[in-house]
């Protein structure tokens, strides 16, 4: 039987990308050329993977978990309120028990969304001490349940 974490990544980033599109929010992809935005948020995601699970005996029905966890980030300097407001919408978009069939793989979030407390990811930029490339992150945690 193969390996579905493929799969599984690429609907969940199918998924983010219908739902950025439709918020007008850019998205950086992974391993693809990406310059932020300096006056808005844009989102980052990492499918992150954990053990496989055989729930049957003859080891042929597996089910795959891992979060999906989608940071929206924003340049330091420009509040906190237009990332926590896109943070509380991407969770929403992804609830509990939200299904995500794909032929005859099925996707569940398998718990609700956490968003996380932001966080800069340094005090300055550089000598003069100028926002440059500061951020500030949320990230939201989902975990997704895949049975094959």
């Amino acid at each position: 039987m193969a390996d579905q974490s493929l799969r599984i990544a690429e609907l969940l980033e199918q998924q983010v990308a219908v739902f950025a599109k439709g918020q007008g929010v850019l998205v950086a992809w992974e391993n693809i050329p990406f310059t932020p935005p300096q006056d808005k948020p844009y989102l980052r995601l990492f499918v992150l993977p954990a053990a496989t699970q055989s729930i049957d005996l003859e080891a042929q029905a597996q089910t795959y978990r891992g979060i999906l966890q989608v940071n929206v980030v924003a340049m330091a300097g420009n509040g906190v309120s237009e990332s926590r407001s896109l943070a509380k919408i991407i969770a929403d978009e992804f609830p509990e028990g939200k299904h995500l069939p794909d032929a005859d793989l099925s996707v569940y979030i398998s718990s609700p969304p956490t968003i996380h407390p932001g966080m800069q990811d340094r005090a300055s930029s550089g000598p003069t001490g100028g926002s440059g490339s500061i951020s500030y992150t949320i990230p939201i945690s989902i975990s997704y349940r895949a049975d094959y």
